[in-house]
């Protein structure tokens, strides 16, 4: 269990590194791998009667919790920031439908069907 726990830490520590430049990639890829260790953590947990962690394991899991309050603004600015593009990005695709809304047709026939 203790053992979990620390590599739950360690993930929680490689996450904010990750989060702060900016390869979101491998942030994602951290945050499912810490995901499927919390659930092996609950597991355990649960397989025991009358369970309590070690005062180590307390520990980290203050760590990782103190961790996870700094990533939380972090990721809310990501998300602002994101959002703010996919915004700018829709407003300059709609301007440049109007600005350019067909395209003209430089070659080819044109056939009368009157005639």
């Amino acid at each position: 269990m203790d053992e979990l726990i620390e590599a739950i830490l360690e993930m929680t520590k490689e996450m904010k590194y990750c989060l702060e430049e900016e390869m979101f990639a491998e942030f994602e890829q951290l945050l499912n791998d810490r995901h499927v260790l919390m659930n092996r953590v609950n597991v355990l947990k649960n397989e025991e009667v009358n369970f309590e962690y070690s005062q180590t394991s307390r520990q980290r899991l203050e760590e990782i919790q103190v961790i996870d309050r700094q990533l939380a603004p972090l990721l809310e600015k990501n998300i602002m920031e994101t959002k703010a593009l996919i915004g700018q990005m829709k407003r300059q695709k709609q301007v440049s439908k109007q600005y350019n809304p067909y395209i003209k047709q430089t070659n080819g026939v044109f056939l009368d069907s009157k005639r």
